[in-house]
């Protein structure tokens, strides 16, 4: 092979070798709450009755880079430098064993933030703000943080809107209630405080005694 040719194939080799590199994808969705115009992170230590705490979050603060195994999905409070990551990104406290209370959603339900940035990095990547360019669209430990301690209830609540039953008027959840209304209602969801909306095939009957509710929405 001429020198000319052998040199054209070695950087054809250099530039194929280059693109699994290029094309390897990055944690997470892309989520940045900065950019939604959040910045404060406020929770409560102790107790419930306690007074929210309000901290300027750092964003530069990564408790996922940091430590002897850094894990984009696993935070180890065991290691002293993901403590000192996480209080520096969301608030002095929040790293201890005390009892802690973020504004946003609780633990019990970080699955459903997690299912919100999935369904936002799917459908509506315009949401998260950031980068969201060659990400594998698996939410981090840190997004999900940010979305509880900035309490991001633009974000899950369209998701909920969107996705679940109940949480919008074209998504009204069909029951039969004698105790409410017939047809069309509204109501506030106790749980997450929003509205939720029905359509109650419930119709009272104009004798006594009343029906049970399975009889009476037989076949309605």
């Amino acid at each position: 092979m001429p020198i000319r040719s052998r040199g054209m194939f070695a950087a054809l080799v250099l530039v194929f070798a280059a693109v699994p590199a290029m094309a390897q994808t990055r944690p997470g969705v892309g989520y940045d709450p900065q950019a939604r115009g959040l910045r404060i992170s406020r929770y409560q230590l102790d107790t419930l009755t306690s007074p929210f705490l309000s901290y300027q979050v750092d964003f530069s603060a990564r408790p996922d880079l940091v430590g002897a195994h850094p894990n984009a999905y696993t935070l180890s409070f065991a290691d002293p430098a993901v403590r000192a990551a996480y209080e520096l990104r969301w608030g002095p406290g929040t790293s201890t064993t005390r009892l802690k209370r973020w504004a946003g959603p609780g633990n019990e339900v970080r699955f459903v933030l997690h299912d919100a940035l999935v369904w936002a990095w799917t459908k509506h990547p315009e949401l998260l703000g950031g980068d969201t360019s060659n990400r594998n669209g698996v939410p981090t430990e840190v997004e999900i943080t940010d979305m509880q301690a900035l309490n991001d209830t633009g974000l899950w609540v369209a998701y909920f809107e969107s996705e679940l039953p109940g949480f919008s008027p074209d998504h009204r959840v069909v029951i039969c209630d004698p105790a409410k209304p017939a047809g069309d209602g509204q109501e506030t969801e106790p749980f997450w405080g929003i509205p939720y909306y029905f359509h109650n095939r419930f119709q009272p009957s104009f004798v006594s005694p009343q029906l049970p509710a399975a009889l009476a929405c037989a076949g309605n």
